[in-house]
């Protein structure tokens, strides 16, 4: 089993954005790296049958422009081999500074496929899983040198229905940890598979911080992102500066209010300025970029051997995120001015 020397941590950013299906595609952290250049973007899970059997169009399902970086992928799945080669295939790619595995998803379609949140109940699979990727990553920057091997990281919850203890979580991340995994994310709920809807069990369970903090106490040796609950810059900062997790994940407010971000780079990350775009020009260069993907990929008929292609709807999605909260007296064609209050 390949593992890694404990003598350093790796470095881990200090704020990132979760994975989410239907919202972290390829427009949306476009949009985003115009609004802070720091923090950590991921793209939407990616199930590694996807990419295994679709090796032809890896440029839809992993292609990303290189703006977005330090960008990180998340893969879905439960086989130990197949989740190795879709490691292979995506650090081939090229582009992905990490890899995370997702055990935390509460999706009863993922969960019936036996990946997800499902996978905490196998920590044994999940760590066998993990030195898979890991090695797979390691033969793929050995072949393709100039491209630095992107780390291998979990995402989880707490607990899984009636496995909640701290002591079964704490032997899930020694026994994932022991494939060489440094980073752990941790969404701070528990996740109900028998009775809760998807929605509901990003809410109704309760928050639980103060069991990943345990964690970091218990392992100082590994890295700890806190998910779950996060409000706004702001509140991950008071984390950040108060609790001794590494780092903090955003979800829903991200997308819900991405204009809060636009005071990330200097708050969170010390930069001398933000990127001070104002919505208007965000939007001037988002346009340019919807068009450009169109001309390449088409709108409505593909225009290369791909059947992919760039649906307006999905491009113009993430501008409207921009502009939620904003006051209804501002109309979509007059709201880039409103607000638009540059942060140094």
């Amino acid at each position: 089993m390949l593992r890694r020397t404990m003598a350093a941590l790796p470095p881990v950013t200090r704020l990132s954005i979760a994975p989410m299906m239907d919202w972290t595609d390829r427009h949306y952290r476009f949009m985003m790296r115009m609004i802070t250049k720091e923090t950590l973007l991921f793209t939407e899970m990616v199930v590694d049958q996807t990419l295994l059997h679709q090796k032809k169009n890896l440029d839809y399902f992993l292609g990303h422009d290189p703006v977005e970086a330090p960008l990180a992928l998340q893969l879905g799945g439960n086989s130990v081999e197949d989740l190795g080669a879709a490691a292979h295939l995506s650090q081939s790619y090229g582009g992905f500074c990490e890899i995370n595995l997702n055990t935390g998803c509460p999706s009863a379609l993922v969960s019936s496929r036996c990946f997800g949140a499902r996978l905490m109940l196998e920590p044994e699979r999940v760590r066998d899983i993990c030195d898979s990727m890991r090695r797979n990553v390691v033969l793929a920057a050995e072949e393709k040198p100039d491209r630095p091997a992107a780390e291998v990281t979990v995402k989880c919850r707490i607990g899984v229905d009636d496995c909640d203890s701290y002591e079964e979580l704490h032997h899930y991340v020694a026994t994932v940890a022991s494939a060489g995994v440094r980073h752990i994310i941790v969404h701070a709920r528990k996740c109900l598979l028998k009775g809760l809807s998807t929605k509901d069990n990003r809410t109704i369970p309760p928050l639980r911080y103060e069991v990943v903090y345990r964690l970091k106490q218990d392992f100082p040796e590994l890295s700890f992102t806190l998910n779950g609950g996060v409000q706004s810059i702001q509140h991950a900062r008071e984390l950040l500066d108060t609790t001794n997790v590494d780092g903090i994940m955003i979800g829903r407010a991200a997308y819900n209010t991405p204009w809060n971000f636009r005071d990330a780079d200097r708050l969170i990350f010390n930069a001398e300025r933000n990127p001070n775009l104002s919505r208007r020009e965000i939007i001037e260069l988002y346009l340019e970029y919807a068009e450009d993907l169109q001309a390449k990929w088409g709108s409505t008929e593909p225009l290369s051997d791909s059947p992919y292609t760039m649906a307006t709807s999905a491009l113009m999605k993430p501008l409207l995120a921009l502009f939620k909260y904003v006051k209804e007296s501002c109309s979509f064609s007059s709201s880039s001015s409103c607000y638009d209050t540059q942060t140094n």
